[in-house]
């Protein structure tokens, strides 16, 4: 019940029709924008791993931001990789790059939340293989 509350808010504030403009690679500075800020929520940030997705534009109810989906694969308490996991968050979005980073929901130890952060994810467009 809880993971289609969670979906159920993330579609009513993602666009879902038509209109979408293109999506693009990050640059490398919105990239450590990105890792920096998530980053203070790891253990050990240096060794984190991530696989970025494109920034996709897709029309928030937020002006100047914009959902963002990447994975990550970083260590836990005894030091193993945990493997890549999803994380959902949203972007601030100024003069056409990325300016900053908010955590949503992901890469947690709770599979609930792991599933849900690949399905606001599906939602927003971003699709990992």
């Amino acid at each position: 019940m809880l993971r289609l509350s969670l979906v159920l808010v993330v579609v009513g504030f993602t666009n879902v029709g038509a209109g979408y403009a293109s999506d693009r690679p990050l640059t490398d500075a919105e990239k450590k924008i990105i890792a920096d800020a998530y980053g203070k929520r790891l253990k050990d940030p240096a060794s984190a791993q991530y696989r970025w997705h494109r920034l996709i534009d897709s029309k928030t109810s937020t002006p100047n931001r914009l959902f963002y989906c990447f994975q990550v694969n970083a260590k836990n308490s005894y030091g193993a990789y945990v493997g890549y996991q999803t994380v959902h968050g949203t972007v601030a979005y100024l003069n056409g790059s990325i300016a900053g980073y908010s955590y949503g929901i992901g890469a947690q130890s709770n599979p609930i939340m792991i599933d849900s952060a690949s399905e606001f994810c599906e939602i927003s467009r971003y699709k990992f293989d």
